[in-house]
């Protein structure tokens, strides 16, 4: 399964996978914000995850997200997001859509 992994990443290239995955986290650190949750990655980063702080995330999040089928990491007051080359904008927009009904 890793050989596997490794051989998709090198197909599509880490430069491809960053400039896809750009967007999407654009759109969270723009978003996430205006719902309540603060930013613990700095907004001009490159880096695969964004962070955000929330009190009480997975207690106030696991049942929202579960219920739309979203797996991000939850834990007692923040959220880890990795998006990559299997997201797209409609799934930002549907985490986004999910967390604010928190």
């Amino acid at each position: 399964m890793a050989i596997a992994s490794l051989d998709y990443v090198e197909k599509l290239g880490p430069a491809n996978i960053a400039r896809h995955r750009q967007p999407l986290i654009a759109r969270l650190q723009d978003e996430m914000p205006k719902l309540g949750f603060m930013p613990l990655t700095p907004k001009d980063t490159t880096g695969p995850i964004v962070a955000f702080s929330y009190k009480d995330a997975a207690t106030r999040l696991e049942p929202l997200l579960k219920a739309e089928r979203i797996k991000i990491s939850t834990y007692d007051n923040r959220i880890r997001i990795s998006p990559s080359v299997y997201n797209d904008m409609d799934d930002i927009e549907r985490l986004l859509k999910a967390v604010s009904r928190a």
